[in-house]
């Protein structure tokens, strides 16, 4: 009856931890930096302009954000002016980031984020990570029952 239960619980837990992985690679816009990433398609952006915002956090205090203005030139001449609203970079106006673009519409396909091993693998290291917890603790239950 023990193993019984521990295969229920590691079926279960190990469906969560997809679960939960997929979810995560959404939330970290894992699809859509990973196809961005692979077009391979990148430019020199020089940054105009830099707006200032202010937001107020959960607890009620302060946080200022950058929102840089970035202006790059695609590889068939077309220039491209956007507002970079989700990059922890801090240009200052005239400094040049590298960005990666999608060739089918650079104005709204575009990122300052460079390829990490979280973004890249992020489904399945938490997937994996989950699925051993899964095991040890199904383990556990099994001799514990």
């Amino acid at each position: 009856m023990a193993v019984v239960a521990a295969a229920v619980y590691f079926v279960l837990a190990v469906g969560a931890a997809v679960m939960f992985g997929k979810g995560m690679d959404r939330n970290l816009q894992g699809p859509r930096l990973r196809a961005l990433w692979a077009e391979g398609l990148t430019a020199e952006a020089r940054c105009t302009a830099v707006r200032t915002e202010e937001a107020q956090d959960a607890e009620g205090g302060f946080i200022v954000h950058r929102r840089p203005t970035l202006e790059f030139r695609t590889g068939d001449g077309r220039t491209v002016v956007f507002e970079d609203r989700q990059s922890r970079l801090e240009p200052a106006v005239g400094d040049f980031v590298t960005v990666h673009y999608g060739a089918a519409d650079p104005e709204g396909d575009v990122t300052t984020r460079t390829p990490s091993f979280l973004v890249l693998h992020a489904r399945a290291v938490i997937t994996g990570v989950g699925s051993v917890f899964a095991l040890i603790t199904a383990v556990v239950l099994a001799l514990v029952l």
